[in-house]
């Protein structure tokens, strides 16, 4: 009875080793890019590949992913806060791999500055990208407002910069590093201004649906493995904050269709 039930958990094993597991997320770069590639990205699949356990990305919208994880068709949905973690009851791997700001750009020749929600009140219109969350109190604010723009679609932060620069919208709310990063591939970097941010970071986890709590457990231990070894690091360091970066030209040449005419 032993053997044959140590024969059933090794079969298991294998079984969930052949299977891989499903990742899902929008492009969020520096955090998660085009072509699997973002230290977030990089850091969960090799987690999982120095166990031995194959991994598959696919770059879908925020919201299709959350409601792509409820139905189990995938397993787990990269950089979600605390709070949109315990909205979807999720489980994570209690991994923090990096954190999140409401940063606030205007314009160049802006003088706007935002370091409450109610400096909203004076701007023209606010532009984020649906299915985030931005915290209770801003949440509210942008619910309030039918003025407010939630963009959409393949690349809404990117849609949201090229708005702004055309006018569309007075002040753009996204994490600091993600909107220059996109900025400086759309080359709208000299456009833009820093200005402001509200709120304190928030950590950023890996959230499984209740059917994956396995994975959540390896992913944590997978973790560890890369930190002891040096990887973690070396990851980590092919990515700096606020990074110069080249141009991603199959990005640049979708969107070349949208962007300004600048002088």
């Amino acid at each position: 009875m032993k053997k044959y039930l140590s024969l059933m958990l090794l079969l298991a094993s294998i079984h969930a080793h052949a299977t891989p597991v499903r990742i899902a997320s929008d492009i969020w770069c520096p955090y998660i890019c085009e072509n699997q590639k973002g230290y977030i990205v990089e850091l969960t699949q090799r987690a999982f590949e120095i166990q031995n356990q194959k991994v598959e990305f696919i770059t879908i919208p925020y919201k299709r992913a959350l409601v792509e994880l409820q139905r189990n068709n995938i397993d787990a949905v990269l950089a979600l806060t605390p709070s949109a973690i315990a909205a979807n009851k999720l489980v994570s791997a209690d991994v923090v791999f990096g954190y999140n700001s409401n940063d606030f750009y205007t314009l160049v020749d802006s003088q706007e500055s935002f370091n409450y929600v109610s400096d909203l009140n004076f701007t023209q219109q606010a532009a984020v990208v649906a299915g985030y969350d931005y915290g209770i109190e801003l949440d509210a604010w942008l619910n309030a407002h039918p003025n407010s723009y939630f963009a959409s679609g393949s690349d809404p932060l990117a849609m949201n910069i090229i708005r702004l620069v055309k006018g569309r919208h007075s002040v753009i709310i996204d994490n600091k590093n993600v909107i220059e990063y996109t900025a400086s591939q759309l080359n709208l970097s000299q456009q833009l201004r820093y200005a402001g941010t509200i709120g304190k970071p928030v950590p950023l986890y890996v959230g499984f649906s209740q059917q994956n709590q396995a994975n959540a457990v390896m992913l944590a231990n997978g973790i560890k493995l890369l930190k002891d070894n040096g990887e973690y690091q070396s990851i980590m360091n092919k990515y700096r904050l606020l990074p110069e970066v080249g141009y991603d030209k199959a990005r640049y040449k979708r969107l070349h269709k949208f962007l300004p005419a600048l002088n």
